[in-house]
């Protein structure tokens, strides 16, 4: 986990969003970004109402990654759940 702790850090000294999606885009492979981004679909579907079973259906993944994120959702502590929040201003 030390080299995500020293990722985090290179995160934080980033000055803009375009800087952050060039170090992704360095980062990780074409497969890798298109899993994140399925991650954060999922992750936003749910915020959303979607049941589990029309995520799993409609973006063709298993119930597991759903239940993951599921689960993230329903920590109102968690920082995923405060960045929706902060881009869904209505719930």
């Amino acid at each position: 986990m030390e080299n995500i702790l020293e990722i985090s850090e290179i995160f934080t000294k980033l000055k803009s969003k375009e800087e952050v999606y060039s170090f992704l885009l360095e980062l990780l492979t074409e497969s890798e970004l298109i899993d994140i981004s399925k991650r954060w679909r999922i992750l936003k579907m749910l915020w959303d109402g979607c049941t589990q079973r029309e995520i799993s259906s409609e973006l063709n993944v298993s119930l597991c990654k759903v239940t993951r994120g599921a689960k993230i959702i329903k920590n109102k502590n968690a920082v995923t759940t405060k960045y929706l929040k902060d881009i869904n201003h209505d719930k």
